[in-house]
């Protein structure tokens, strides 16, 4: 009986073990339409990480803060793109977001990075 079960259980496994990690990422229409920076951004990441990247998009910055803050804790949120130096204040207070460790005194920009960068906890 278990030969005949395990090779059945293998190939209903098979999905869930090839599957890639998926990075969601919650942000602005704009940045993921045809014709914003998201297609070109999406395609490079995942050529890099091995990974899916999903894309919620969402009208706005306040729509996106009001997203996560109505989704709390269970947010699905691995990032947050598109809040404004108008909310990051309102941001860090919810508790829901976490300060970044990537060091971005290193990235090229077109200008210095003054703030921290916090992603959804």
């Amino acid at each position: 009986m278990l030969n005949k079960v395990l090779p059945v259980l293998l190939l209903l496994s098979a999905p869930v073990l090839a599957a890639k990690p998926v990075l969601t990422v919650y942000t602005y229409d704009s940045f993921s339409a045809d014709w914003g920076p998201g297609p070109a951004v999406k395609k490079a990441f995942e050529a890099q990480c091995n990974c899916e990247l999903k894309f919620v998009t969402l009208e706005d910055g306040v729509s996106l803060l009001n997203r996560v803050r109505m989704e709390g804790k269970n947010s699905k949120a691995d990032l947050v793109l598109g809040l404004d130096n108008n909310l990051v204040q309102a941001a860090q207070k919810t508790g829901l977001f976490a300060e970044s460790q990537v060091d971005s005194s290193t990235l090229k920009t077109a200008r210095r990075l003054a703030q921290h960068h916090f992603r959804a906890v």
